[in-house]
């Protein structure tokens, strides 16, 4: 065979063997040197893809893929810093352990520092933060095609196992690119006869299963058994059957569940949103847990680990499947690398249920309270009742996508637990990064098969404009909801807002750019309630219509501040007097 009949079976085969794997979606970008795997994605019927014309976007749209599904998306593209632009969602994938797959096209080694164009070393450019990262040979058949079979299926083993993250392929290529039919009698590739007509991977592999220790479960037992004030914190959590099997085992102990929006369970109709309580330091003082369980990871906000900061537990005892250290305040006393759910059915009934710590009647309070301050049907829409509102009205068969800063606090914070099955809700705390939120969000919803609404901040918008090129696609029905206080409006809630005249020059940077002109450039339609009742029946009709549509909700940064404080003013004496017995 020349040349471009071996790279044109070379490429065939990594797809091919992708595909069976599971790893069957697509994210490429076009490039010359990429030319013999793009050529080879788009000739197999079976692979399912998408063209981007930024890598950026295509790596955190990859991201939002493996978010909703589980499984990697694949990223494909050509030499030089095309494949650097990967680097922030690897980043995050790598720290919220999500699964991807990188196969960029590079150089021959003849190339390499020569001063070639458009070449840059690509072999382990991401470092750390993948998984596993791997050279290629060029392709030639001195190299027998079942040890490239091999490759591709412990990338992919690589990229699921625990803890699931980015691998990355790096691949060169020697012109001639372009395709050319193999010759399928070739001695070369007889062996892999068997394997063409079976269908099935060349090799399996079973994707691991997390089981606590038997010593560490009796342990865990005695701790909850002998506990006072017992705590359950439910972090993030990418298996839905974790945060469930969480809830089910606090209401049956009648633990205290601090759910954050990560979990799963924040949006129940069942869960208490204890975000508030912890916010009134009075609560704080009498509320004082001597034995702290964490199932899962991160938690949006600050109120937990400043409550036991003050009020250390005998106890914190952390629940998850990824092996990583975990405590950033270094208090963690036990350590359980196992599915939270599993931890979860294993403590059952290990104590008689606790008498109460629900505190009922304070949270019915503050739920009017909130209602009644923010959103009453004629007054403005706010960054308080936008997330209240969207929390309220989409049902299971939407999803949410909450972007870094101000929106996910404001959400994990003053949503409505309104859901008897709770929407599926994402965001992207691996590092909290405000770059590729749309594209994320847009891989959400492609993964989930279904419409999403994101609710997003003006610079985070900004961020990621480009990326509205993907939301004109059936793929995509996104309804975006742009939070524009013309700024970086979490910096007016931090303590430089007080110590420095400098905020908007050097921190909040105003920008006035017009979000309306920026939908109506890639097509979106755009509008822009002004009350709390223009917004419900905005969005009440864009759930029904699936499409995707932008919503710029205007606000003032300095209102915004007073909203908030005013409303935890309103807030406060009802948990400094909570009664916690009911």
């Amino acid at each position: 065979m020349n040349s471009k009949q071996i790279t044109t079976l070379w490429c065939a085969v990594i797809v091919e063997e992708l595909i069976r794997q599971g790893a069957g979606f697509f994210c490429i970008s076009p490039g010359s040197r990429s030319t013999p795997l793009t050529l080879a994605v788009a000739s197999n019927p079976k692979a399912r893809f998408r063209m981007f014309p930024d890598e950026r976007s295509a790596g955190f749209y990859a991201l939002g893929y493996a978010r909703a599904t589980g499984m990697p998306a694949v990223l494909v593209c050509t030499s030089g810093t095309a494949v650097a632009n990967y680097f922030p969602a690897v980043v995050e994938a790598s720290a919220d352990a999500q699964p991807m797959l990188v196969l960029s096209a590079d150089r021959p080694f003849e190339l390499l520092e020569a001063g070639a164009n458009q070449t840059i070393r690509q072999q382990n450019i991401f470092g750390s933060y993948t998984r596993w990262s791997f050279e290629l040979p060029e392709p030639g058949i001195a190299t027998p095609l079942a040890s490239l079979l091999s490759t591709v299926d412990h990338a992919v083993r690589k990229s699921l196992s625990l803890p699931a993250g980015p691998v990355h392929l790096n691949l060169p290529f020697r012109e001639p690119l372009e395709p050319e039919a193999p010759d399928p009698g070739h001695q070369w590739a007889a062996p892999l006869e068997t394997w063409q007509a079976s269908g099935e991977p060349w090799s399996r592999f079973a994707r691991p299963l997390h089981k606590p220790s038997a010593e560490s479960i009796v342990t865990l037992r005695e701790l909850l058994a002998q506990a006072e004030r017992p705590l359950f914190v439910a972090g993030s959590m990418s298996n839905a059957a974790d945060g469930e099997a969480v809830a089910a085992l606090a209401e049956s102990l009648g633990v205290p569940l601090f759910a954050d929006l990560t979990s799963g369970i924040r949006l129940s109709s069942d869960c208490t949103p204890w975000q508030l309580a912890f916010q009134n330091e009075a609560f704080v003082e009498r509320f004082q847990p001597d034995v702290v369980i964490h199932f899962g990871g991160h938690v949006i906000g600050k109120q937990p680990a400043m409550a036991l900061r003050k009020q250390p537990p005998l106890h914190y005892v952390v629940v998850r499947e990824h092996p990583g250290r975990f405590g950033p305040d270094h208090n963690v006393t036990l350590t359980l690398e196992a599915s939270p759910a599993a931890v979860a059915s294993a403590l059952e009934g290990c104590r008689e249920p606790l008498p109460g710590i629900r505190c009922r009647d304070a949270f019915s309070a503050a739920s009017g309270i909130i209602d009644k301050m923010a959103c009453v049907p004629e007054l403005a829409v706010s960054e308080i009742s936008a997330p209240r509102i969207v929390s309220s009205l989409a049902g299971d068969g939407h999803a949410l996508f909450v972007a870094n800063s101000m929106p996910a606090r404001d959400m994990d914070l003053y949503a409505a637990p309104v859901a008897q099955k709770p929407l599926q809700v994402a965001l992207n705390r691996g590092v909290s990064g405000i770059d590729g939120i749309i594209s994320t969000a847009a891989g959400f919803s492609a993964g989930l098969g279904k419409p999403a609404t994101l609710l997003i901040g003006d610079i985070s918008f900004l961020h990621d404009l480009n990326a509205l090129s993907l939301l004109n696609h059936p793929w995509n029905p996104l309804i975006v909801i742009v939070l524009n206080n013309n700024g970086g409006g979490i910096f007016s809630f931090l303590p430089i807002a007080s110590q420095t005249d400098r905020l908007d020059e050097c921190f909040a940077t105003p920008q006035n750019f017009s979000i309306e002109s920026a939908a109506k450039t890639f097509g979106l339609d755009y509008i822009c309630p002004e009350t709390n009742g223009d917004f419900t029946s905005i969005y009440t009709k864009a759930l029904q219509e699936n499409r995707s549509l932008v919503i710029e909700i205007r606000s003032d940064r300095e209102k915004n501040l007073l909203l908030h404080r005013s409303l935890k003013a309103q807030l406060d004496p009802v948990f400094e007097k909570a009664d916690c017995s009911r």
